[in-house]
């Protein structure tokens, strides 16, 4: 990988038993016992980290620029940190591993990611790693009376209205609301009771449900035009919040 100002991380979904791991010219790792799934290699970039594997393997890998981690650390107004320590290769971390898990439909589906979500593990990975390797000290988000202004949640609830394919992110609707990111997310959960993220997940559900019951749209295409990326997984969540597929639901309301 270029050399550049970011760490490098892999996370292992599978265990491995064969490979070695080096830091420019010097071994680091040279497997006589299994990696266990879930276990981390996580190195700075300018240290030149490179692998061989010698079996089939299954792993997420990550670019974390620093600049990156700085604006996130600025944004929840946490002090800053010169660098993160890098664990031994092999650790396991199983909050890095489920995160990755996370994001496997969006690696496999770029075209239906929805950013909102993107961000969403974007930043729990980013608070975790800080928290974890750097032992940046995180305090409670300070109470926001009112949670947004009026003319805030008006314009986010039209952003979001207008793109439920969820091309919007996080940092566009902060920057709408001229409210920093960590700010933004505490504000509009306390006006909301949701994420933004859970929040256009709802309204996905609202707008299904109306056209449900308002044309002869099949599934297929009510899931396309309420934002779902696909039939499957406008089922799934419609379940989960409804506790009926969308066609029973669908006959019921009828």
């Amino acid at each position: 990988m270029p050399r550049d100002d970011a760490y490098f991380m892999s996370v292992k979904l599978r265990p491995m038993s064969s490979g070695r791991m080096w830091l420019g010219d010097r071994v680091v790792t040279n497997l006589q016992m299994p990696l266990r799934v879930h276990a981390v290699c996580f190195a700075h970039l300018s240290d030149e980290p490179h692998s061989e594997l010698f079996e089939p393997f299954d792993l997420v890998r990550f670019r974390l620029p620093r600049f990156a981690l700085k604006q996130f650390i600025d944004d929840v107004g946490a002090p800053q940190i010169e660098a993160l320590r890098c664990p031994t290769p092999g650790t396991v971390d199983p909050i890095v591993g489920h995160l990755a898990a996370c994001l496997l439909p969006a690696l496999e589906q770029p075209e239906g990611a929805c950013p909102l979500f993107i961000d969403a593990i974007t930043r729990a990975l980013s608070a975790h790693l800080l928290q974890t390797y750097g032992n940046v000290k995180f305090s409670p988000p300070p109470t926001r009376r009112g949670g947004l202004a009026l003319w805030q949640e008006k314009r986010v609830r039209e952003l979001i209205d207008t793109h439920l394919d969820g091309s919007l992110t996080v940092p566009m609707l902060a920057n709408e609301c001229s409210m920093s990111v960590g700010h933004f997310g505490h504000a509009f959960k306390q006006q909301t009771g949701q994420s933004p993220y859970q929040f256009l997940i709802a309204q996905r559900l609202l707008r299904a449900k109306a056209l449900m019951l308002t044309t002869q749209l099949s599934l297929a295409e009510i899931a396309l035009a309420s934002g779902f990326a696909a039939q499957a997984h406008f089922n799934r969540r419609f379940l989960a919040a409804n506790g009926l597929s969308p066609g029973a639901w669908r006959r019921a309301a009828r």
